[in-house]
C-alpha cells in the first residue's frame, strides 16, 4: 500500500487542522479503499479474467462470458466502433531483480475490457509517471464513454466506443498537475469531466466541458465523484456534507447527521442516494434535500463481514450496486434496499490490480 502511505502522508501535512492525524488516516483509508485496491508496484497480476456479467446504466445487466487471456498480442484499442466497456485495468510493474528497486514501471499500460469478453491495450491513455503518480481512468455508468488524459496531447481524451468517435478536450492540464490518488469522473453523455489533481487534499478539482474548454474550479474542501443528469455530485468527508452542483454551478449543500463513506450516484427518485456509515458499516439511504436518513439496510446474501469497497449505481429504483473484493475477486453485487437482499452481477478473477468499473470514482 505505498501508493496509500505516501497520500496518507501528504494528507495529513496539508491539512493538520482537519483532525487528529489518527482520525485523518482513519477515514482517509476508508475513502481509499474502493478503487485504490491493493495498489503497489509489487502487486500481483492476474492470470485471467472471469466475467460473469456487467452493470449497465438503467437496468441492463449483461449476460456471462470470458475474457481472453492475457498474451503479448493484445491489440491496440482501435478508434472506432468497440461496443461497450466491462472495466478497465492498469498492467503490473515488472521484476528486474538487477536493479534497486527491481520493480520497473515503465512498461505498465491501461488496458480495456468489453463485454464481449474482447481485450485491448490503450498505451496512449497515461498510466504511470516518472515520480510513479499513476493517472486514473474513467469509464461512464453505461459503459459506452471512455476517458483518459493523454500526455501527447496534453489534455484529456473522451473517448465514444459505441459512436466511434474521440474528443479532444480543449482544457490543458499539465501532467504535474497530477498527483498522487488523482481522480476522474465522466458524464454519460461525455460532454463533462471531473478532475481532482489529488484525492484527500484541499487542492481545488476542476469540472471540464470537453466540447468548450471551459472549467469550473470545484472546493477544494470536496471531491466529485460522478456526474449524472447535468449534476456533479460533490462529497465532503467527516461532517458529511453532499452538494449536488449542476453543471452550469449553484447549488448548495446538505449536512447529514454522523459521518458517511462510499456514496452511491443519486438513485432513479433523484433525491436518493445510498452510502456506508462510517462506524457500523451500514448501507444507509439518505435524503439529499432534507439530510435525513430514510433507512437502514441490513444486507443478505454476500459473502463477506463488514462493509463494501465500494456503492455505485443503481440498476433499478430498488437496487444499488456494491462491490466487495473477496480475496483475490472482485465482485459485483445488486443489493435490493428494501429487503436487503443481494444477488451478484458481475465478477473479476484474480483480482489485486487497479480496476476502473463503470460510475467508479
Amino acid at each position: 500500500m505505498s501508493r496509500l502511505r505516501a497520500a496518507l502522508g501528504e494528507l495529513a501535512q496539508e491539512a493538520p487542522d482537519v483532525a487528529p492525524t489518527t482520525d485523518l488516516a482513519a477515514l482517509a483509508v476508508a475513502n481509499h479503499q474502493r478503487h485504490r485496491r491493493n495498489i503497489t508496484m509489487a502487486t500481483a497480476f492476474f492470470a485471467t479474467v472471469a466475467l460473469v456479467g456487467a452493470v449497465t446504466a438503467g437496468v441492463t445487466l449483461t449476460g456471462s462470458g470470458q475474457a481472453a487471456p492475457a498474451t503479448p498480442s493484445v491489440p491496440d484499442l482501435p478508434s472506432g466502433k468497440v461496443g461497450e466497456l466491462s472495466y478497465a485495468y492498469r498492467t503490473k510493474c515488472e521484476t528486474d531483480l538487477s536493479q534497486t528497486p527491481s520493480f520497473d514501471c515503465s512498461k505498465v499500460e491501461w488496458r480495456v475490457v468489453t463485454r464481449t469478453g474482447r481485450t485491448y491495450r490503450v498505451p496512449q491513455a497515461l498510466a504511470n509517471t516518472p515520480d510513479h503518480t499513476q493517472p486514473p481512468v474513467a469509464i461512464s455508468r453505461d459503459g459506452r464513454i471512455f476517458a483518459y488524459y493523454s500526455r501527447q496531447e496534453g489534455a484529456h481524451v473522451v473517448h465514444d466506443l459505441v459512436a466511434g468517435t474521440q474528443v479532444v478536450s480543449r482544457a490543458k492540464v499539465k501532467e504535474s498537475q497530477i498527483g498522487r490518488g488523482s481522480m476522474l469522473v465522466v458524464s454519460d453523455d461525455g460532454r463533462h469531466l471531473g478532475f481532482d489533481p489529488r484525492e484527500g487534499s484541499k487542492y481545488p478539482g476542476l469540472l471540464i466541458d470537453v466540447r468548450t474548454g471551459r472549467t469550473t474550479t470545484l472546493n477544494g474542501k470536496y471531491e466529485a465523484i460522478g456526474i449524472k443528469d447535468g449534476l456533479v455530485e460533490l462529497i465532503r468527508y467527516r461532517k458529511t456534507d453532499l452538494w449536488l452542483m449542476p453543471v452550469t454551478g449553484g447549488g448548495k449543500p446538505v449536512r447529514f447527521h454522523g459521518t458517511y463513506i462510499n456514496f452511491s450516484e443519486p438513485a432513479p427518485d433523484g433525491r436518493t442516494v445510498a452510502a456506508i456509515e462510517f462506524e457500523k458499516k451500514k448501507l444507509t439511504l439518505l435524503d439529499t434535500r432534507t439530510g435525513r436518513v430514510v433507512r437502514k439496510v441490513t444486507v443478505k446474501g454476500v459473502p463477506v463481514k463488514g462493509g463494501p469497497d465500494s456503492v455505485r449505481i443503481w440498476v433499478s429504483a430498488s437496487e444499488v450496486v456494491l462491490d466487495y473484493q473477496v480475496g483475490k475477486e472482485l465482485r459485483s453485487y445488486a443489493v435490493n434496499v428494501d429487503t436487503g437482499k443481494a444477488r451478484q452481477v458481475f465478477k473479476v478473477s484474480n483480482a489485486a490490480m487497479d480496476v476502473t468499473l463503470p460510475a467508479e470514482w
